[in-house]
C-alpha cells in the first residue's frame, strides 16, 4: 500500500511537472504571437482587357523607335491577354518583430507563375529620424515605382515607367539608408545599394563573352519634400538619380550575337498635390500628381559572332518621358480620373559602327472611372487611346479595362508618399 501510494505521488508530480512545462511553453508561444503581431493580407487582381491592335499592344511596345532592348535573354511577358485576365493574387504578410524592427513579406501568383515580390527588415526606432531597409524591395524614388500594380490609380502604369523599367518597375535586392527631417518642410533622403537585375535598366548577364561584376551594381539616390499646408491640403516635390552597370546581348541577322557592356543611368523628377474635402467617402477630393523620367545608356561593343563588326565602339542611347494625371472624388465612394502622357520627346541613339538617329515620340490619354464601395473592394472602368511611333509607322490603339480588386485581411498603405491615396 506504501508503495502505491509513493508511486501515485511520483506520477502525480510529474503530471504537474509536464503541465507546468506545456503550459510555460503555450506561454511563450502565445507571448510570441502577439509580440510578432503579425498583419495577413491577400488581394485578388482580376481584369478583362479588350484592345485594337493588329499585333497585340505588347508587340507595338516591343517595336517602339529608340526603346527597343534587343535582349538575348527570355524576358517575362506580363501585358493582358484579351478577355478575363487574373493578373496577381498577392499574399502579404508584415508584423513588428520587436521594439526596433518590421519585417514584409510580399508572394505574388499568377495563373501561370509566382515570384517572391519583397522580403525585407525595416528599422522603427532609431535615432535622428534614420532608417534602415534590407531585402528585396521597390525601390522608394518617384511615386509610383513603391506602389504594387493594384494600387495604382489608374489599371495600367504609365508608358514610361514600363519602357524604362519593365513591369515590375525597379523591384531589387539590396540595402536602403533613409534620413527624414522632423521640420515643416517634411524633407526626406534616401540612397540604396541594389544588386542590379532589372531587365530594361540594369540588366545583368555576366557571362562569356561578357565581362562579370561583383554587386551590388546600381546606386539610387532620392529626395522628397513638400511644406505643410494644414489638413486640407498636400504638395510634395521628388527628384532621384540612379546609375549601375547594364549589359545587353543583341540579336542580329544570320543567328550572330553583339555582346554589349557599359553603364545606364536615369534622373527623375515628381510633384504631387492632394486636397480634401472631408466630403463623405471621398466625395470632393483631388489629385494631380506628375512625373517626368529621362534614361541614358552607354555601352561597349565587347564581342560580337560577327568578323566584321565594330568592337570598341558603343552604343549610346537616350529617352524620356512624363505623365500627368488628376483624379476627383465625383460622388461617395465614386472617382474619376484623366492621365496624358508622352514618351520619346527626347528619342536618340546609335549602334556600334552606325550613325546617329533620331526617332519620333508617342503619346497616350486615358480615362477611368472606379468605385469603392470600401477600403477592401474595387471596381474600375478605363479606357485608353494613343498614337505610337513604331519603324513600319504610326499605329493608333484603343484599348478598355474593367477591374476588380478585392483586399482580405489586412490592408496595405500605398508607397510613394504618405498621403498619395486612398486605396
Amino acid at each position: 500500500m506504501k508503495r502505491i501510494y509513493s508511486s501515485a505521488v511520483i506520477l502525480a508530480g510529474c503530471a504537474l511537472l509536464v503541465n507546468a512545462e506545456y503550459e510555460h511553453d503555450h506561454s511563450e508561444q502565445q507571448h510570441l504571437i502577439e509580440q510578432l503581431n503579425p498583419q495577413l493580407g491577400v488581394v485578388i487582381d482580376s481584369i478583362y482587357y479588350h484592345e485594337n491592335s493588329g499585333e497585340g499592344i505588347t508587340h507595338v511596345k516591343e517595336e517602339l523607335s529608340g526603346f527597343g532592348h534587343g535582349h538575348g535573354h527570355e524576358e517575362h511577358d506580363h501585358g493582358q491577354q484579351a478577355g478575363f485576365n487574373l493578373r496577381e493574387v498577392e499574399i502579404y504578410l508584415s508584423g513588428e518583430l520587436d521594439d526596433h524592427l518590421r519585417a514584409e513579406a510580399t508572394l505574388a501568383f499568377t495563373a501561370e507563375d509566382s515570384e517572391l515580390e519583397t522580403a525585407f527588415v525595416e528599422t522603427t526606432s532609431l535615432p535622428w529620424g534614420i532608417s534602415l531597409k534590407g531585402g528585396k524591395f521597390f525601390s522608394d524614388f518617384g511615386i509610383i515605382n513603391a506602389q504594387h500594380p493594384h494600387q495604382w490609380d489608374f489599371a495600367d502604369q504609365p508608358l514610361i515607367y514600363e519602357l524604362a523599367l519593365g513591369d515590375h518597375g525597379l523591384n531589387e535586392v539590396g540595402v536602403q539608408a533613409a534620413w527624414t527631417l522632423d521640420s515643416p518642410l517634411q524633407l526626406t533622403a534616401g540612397v540604396e545599394a541594389l544588386q542590379g537585375q532589372n531587365e530594361r535598366m540594369f540588366a545583368y548577364e555576366g557571362e562569356d563573352p561578357l565581362s562579370s561584376h561583383d554587386g551590388p551594381r546600381a546606386g539610387i539616390a532620392w529626395v522628397k519634400a513638400g511644406p505643410d499646408l494644414g489638413h486640407d491640403h498636400g504638395l510634395h516635390f521628388g527628384a532621384s538619380f540612379g546609375s549601375g552597370q547594364h549589359q545587353e546581348i543583341h540579336e542580329e541577322g544570320s543567328g550572330t550575337n553583339n555582346y554589349l557592356d557599359g553603364m545606364s543611368w536615369f534622373f527623375g523628377a515628381d510633384a504631387l498635390y492632394q486636397y480634401s474635402a472631408h466630403g463623405e467617402h471621398g466625395q470632393g477630393d483631388f489629385t494631380l500628381q506628375a512625373e517626368y523620367f529621362y534614361r541614358n545608356k552607354n555601352l561597349d561593343l565587347e564581342a560580337s559572332d560577327d568578323p566584321g563588326a565594330a568592337l570598341g565602339d558603343d552604343l549610346d542611347s537616350s529617352q524620356d518621358g512624363y505623365y500627368v494625371q488628376a483624379l476627383y472624388g465625383i460622388l461617395p465612394h465614386f472617382r474619376g480620373g484623366l492621365r496624358w502622357e508622352q514618351v520619346g520627346l527626347t528619342n536618340e541613339g546609335k549602334e556600334p559602327g552606325e550613325a546617329r538617329e533620331t526617332f519620333g515620340d508617342s503619346w497616350r490619354i486615358a480615362a477611368m472611372l472606379d468605385f469603392s464601395p470600401s477600403a477592401k473592394s474595387l471596381i474600375r472602368v478605363q479606357a485608353s487611346n494613343g498614337d505610337y511611333d513604331t519603324a513600319d509607322g504610326t499605329e493608333n490603339v484603343w484599348e478598355a479595362y474593367v477591374q476588380l480588386v478585392i483586399t482580405l485581411g489586412a490592408h496595405r498603405h500605398k508607397g510613394g508618399y504618405l498621403c498619395s491615396g486612398r486605396h
